[in-house]
């Protein structure tokens, strides 16, 4: 778990501010957030991660890596699949 007010929070912050800044070009509906302890869990081809926010047409998805390393970017809302618990193979770090 990443806690608020640390270094990672910051870096995590600062990842979903490029990631607003670099959006899809042909999505101009408003971003909507998911509740921060009611994200949906997601998979994305081989991808399992959170979704953080929505719009009609890409999902905003958070993961780690197998090295532990942050990531959040945009996919297509017809990719993104949500899973159960019991599918999801994501960390539980996020």
């Amino acid at each position: 778990m990443i806690k608020h007010g640390t270094s990672q929070d910051y870096d995590r912050m600062m990842a979903r501010m490029r990631a607003e800044e670099n959006r899809p070009i042909d999505d101009a509906a408003p971003i909507k957030d998911f509740p921060k302890y009611g994200r949906p869990l997601v998979q994305v081809g081989d991808v399992h991660g959170k979704a953080v926010a929505w719009t009609p047409s890409y999902g905003l998805i958070e993961w780690l890596d197998v090295s532990g390393r942050y990531h959040i970017g945009w996919a297509q809302s017809s990719r993104i699949k949500r899973v159960t618990p019991e599918e999801w193979k994501g960390s539980s770090q996020l």
